[in-house]
């Protein structure tokens, strides 16, 4: 899909190119949340399957995800997709 294509523009964001991933695989995340505790990184919650992590390094934590909910604005396509910060 021409839209999964131009999100993949940005997938130098590591948020962004696990959500290509997921979507390019059939699979649409209905939350995506940030955790600190035990693990930081962010969880994918889905409808059908179990939820995945996503380790991410310190120096990029919070940059990638305000940047990520930027970037997943800009599709309307994704308009259902929730943001939680779980600490």
């Amino acid at each position: 899909m021409q839209w999964i294509d131009d999100l993949e523009v940005d997938a130098w964001n590591t948020v962004i190119e696990e959500l290509v991933w997921h979507l390019r695989n059939g699979r649409t995340p209905t939350a995506i949340s940030r955790q600190r505790l035990p693990d930081r990184g962010i969880e994918f919650r889905f409808n059908d399957v179990a939820p995945t992590f996503l380790p991410v390094e310190e120096d990029a934590f919070e940059t990638h995800w305000k940047e990520a909910i930027a970037i997943i604005a800009r599709f309307p396509q994704l308009n259902a997709l929730r943001f939680r910060c779980n600490v």
